[in-house]
């Protein structure tokens, strides 16, 4: 059966819509509706292309592959049967995808990439999150299991990235003119989003934590009267305001270093000090003294509050946008001659006008594209991360930050003076201006909305915030965490202990570069711009829409018995590594009972932690669990650390990792793009932008 769903309509300009028609030129076919797949198709739909599933074999012909703009498959659980060749082979695969893509651009995504040793593996939501390193960051204890996450938010951000990946290979076949087969690695993509900020720790040789180790106090959760609220301080005047809203309990603990060597007196004051107040409270008070603090809302909650708050927002229909937004349509203004066609990525020219994490890692990848992308700064407010660091080799200086280096690769430096007398900034040049400050600091500058479209059409201006530039909530400020308490992440997520949890890194950021990355990809690919449009992203939205599912789950789960498989954890007596395995009927419980010579227990909850006594001879490892389970077509995977990522062998051999060359640093490795164009190699990235 095929399944036609057409584009949503675009609403009026200035009307609050998510929907465009920019890529109403493009058909896409889905080869089944995978999660990954769904949320792709979902992406691509929602910016005007024409989606087509396909839910067998027998729906498809060779002229459907043949003329659709492009074919989405999903290999992530297993190979999937197609018209004519049913349960491929690699090899027969890509030669089936040689044969029916003359034209057009074919996306294949699995679970490891199909150009490497790995290519028939397979992988669920939970050996993917462990294989990418995200569980291994997740964890309360190394004597407990890690963390899974309530909702699969990893297959759909893998899903994300093919859409985004897509994307990147309309503009190669308009370059090239042949057709493109983009090969797209779930454990990539998770590697280098998710996981960013981490692999930039590892890769640059920091020392110390990286991730939310790095926090001081007060960081985490905080019961309130009726909930609970999340709170993390990371600047000096944030430290300021935090004291001055708990004055005078913390009078005498003067900056936020001090904070962090007193940090259970710190937690232990705010925990007292929300414990009489509700979380709304809590959250209204520190925020309005510029203190990123959130209340811990269910999906339900955050929908409702949204309403209130005068940014309404839902997720109760089908076709509920996977990436968020606010939109407006500017009337055009002097016509550029780019104002019809294509825009090629190559020709594309992008100020980042950002800071920390989203819109710097979203740049870099247009960068790595071949965007011409400009990293503007003002040298009187240099990014906190060029500052703060963490730096390579624990030696200090602005162009030693592992975080910066690893997420500002592929751009040229710009610097602007800032004064009484306004910015020297000029934006008229540009076709895609970026940023994720405030909205004061975006209009002093000069690259808000009105600045940018001010001159010339077509202008792409895009602002990522944590709530949104409109509404009650548009001056709080937040970090990655307090997005994903406030969406309803960490209210349906339970650890080991059953306590409420969270993903242990910045999901949100890289998420919302994700998102960013595609508004631009789709923007500059429609046949005419005659308007400038401007973006408002709010990362609490678009963390929200990955959690639909989460709306009508139960509130028990039920844990399949071990004779029907799921998801668990293995461990061997008297060692520390853990092997992700996830059982999905009762043949594969068979398969792993025979291949590890091990019985399973009855399960009673999901993720539970197994540990198997050594063997006698010492040659039951999770290493040797983990080769042979995955050659019998199990998905599973070693809970791995970025310092473990960035040794290993199999991730190196997959060119994820990629070499650049500086002046300070010399030689050293980034996280480029986590897919490739197949038959062709990865383009030379470039280090990030020195400063003298």
């Amino acid at each position: 059966m095929l399944n036609s769903i057409e584009a949503p309509t675009r609403a009026p300009a200035g009307d609050r819509t998510s929907a465009t028609r920019w890529l109403r030129n493009l058909s896409v076919l889905s080869l089944g509706s995978s999660i990954a797949l769904t949320a792709a198709t979902r992406a691509l739909r929602q910016l005007g292309a024409t989606v087509e599933v396909a839910s067998s074999p027998d729906s498809v012909s060779p002229a459907m592959l043949r003329d659709s703009a492009i074919v989405l498959i999903d290999r992530i659980e297993g190979a999937v049967d197609l018209p004519g060749l049913p349960s491929a082979s690699t090899e027969r695969y890509m030669e089936f995808v040689a044969a029916h893509n003359s034209r057009g651009v074919w996306v294949t995504v699995s679970a490891y990439g199909i150009s490497n040793a790995r290519r028939d593996a397979v992988a669920s939501e939970v050996t993917l999150l462990a294989a990418g390193g995200i569980l291994g960051h997740s964890r309360v204890g190394d004597e407990l299991p890690p963390i899974i996450p309530a909702s699969p938010i990893g297959l759909k951000l893998v899903g994300q990235v093919t859409a985004m990946a897509a994307l990147h290979g309309v503009h190669a076949r308009l370059e090239t003119g042949g057709p493109i087969h983009v090969d797209v690695s779930a454990q990539a993509a998770i590697v280098a989003t998710g996981l960013t900020l981490e692999m930039g720790h590892s890769l640059a040789h920091c020392p110390d934590e990286g991730g939310s180790a790095r926090y001081g106090a007060p960081t985490g959760f905080f019961q309130c009267a009726d909930g609970a609220v999340y709170v993390v301080v990371l600047e000096q005047h944030q430290w300021e305001g935090f004291k001055t809203s708990l004055a005078p309990r913390l009078d005498a603990v003067l900056t936020l270093e001090d904070a962090r060597t007193n940090a259970d007196e710190v937690n232990q004051a705010l925990a007292e000090w929300t414990s009489t107040r509700t979380a709304a409270d809590c959250e209204r008070t520190l925020q309005a003294a510029g203190v990123p603090c959130t209340s811990v809302n269910t999906v339900e909650r955050m929908i409702q509050r949204s309403h209130e708050s005068g940014r309404p927002f839902g997720l109760e229909f089908d076709a509920a946008p996977m990436l968020p937004a606010d939109i407006t349509e500017i009337p055009g203004k002097n016509p550029a001659p780019r104002a019809k066609g294509a825009i090629p990525v190559r020709d594309l020219r992008v100020l980042d006008a950002g800071h920390v994490l989203a819109v710097p890692l979203s740049t870099a990848w247009l960068g790595a594209m071949g965007a011409q992308v400009t990293k503007m700064e003002d040298p009187d407010r240099l990014d906190v991360y060029r500052r703060r660091g963490p730096f390579s080799e624990g030696v200090p200086g602005l162009n030693r930050s592992g975080y910066f280096n690893h997420i500002n690769f592929c751009k040229a430096l710009m610097d602007i003076v800032v004064d009484a007398d306004g910015s020297s900034l000029d934006v008229t040049d540009f076709d895609v201006v970026m940023h994720n400050v405030t909205a004061r600091r975006a209009a002093r500058v000069g690259f808000d909305t009105a600045s940018v479209t001010a001159h010339i059409t077509p202008k792409l201006a895009l602002a990522s915030s944590g709530f949104g530039l409109t509404g009650e909530w548009s001056s709080y400020r937040a970090y990655g965490h307090n997005i994903h308490a406030f969406a309803g992440l960490v209210a349906a997520t339970r650890d080991a202990r059953n306590e409420m949890a969270d993903v242990g890194t910045p999901w949100a950021d890289p998420l919302t570069s994700v998102a960013l990355t595609t508004w631009v990809l789709a923007w500059s690919l429609a046949p005419e711009r005659l308007s400038s449009y401007a973006i408002d992203i709010s990362m609490s939205e678009l963390m929200a829409a990955q959690l639909d599912d989460l709306l009508h789950a139960d509130s028990e789960e039920i844990y399949r018995p071990a004779d029907t498989g799921g998801d668990f954890f293995v461990r061997i007596s008297g060692t520390a590594r853990l092997l992700a395995v996830s059982l999905r009927s009762a043949s594969d419980v068979t398969c792993f009972e025979s291949t590890t010579g091990q019985s399973l227990p009855e399960f009673t909850r999901r993720g539970q932690l197994i540990e198997y006594g050594p063997a006698e001879d010492g040659t039951l490892t999770v290493e040797l669990m983990d080769e042979r389970l995955r050659a019998s077509g199990i998905p599973t995977a070693l809970v791995l650390t970025t310092h473990e990522l960035a040794k290993d062998d199999f991730l190196r051999s997959t060119e994820l990792f990629q070499a650049v060359e500086s002046k300070a640093l010399g030689r050293y490795d980034v996280t480029g793009l986590p897919w490739r164009f197949v038959g062709r190699p990865k383009a030379q990235l470039t280090a990030a932008p020195e400063r003298p």
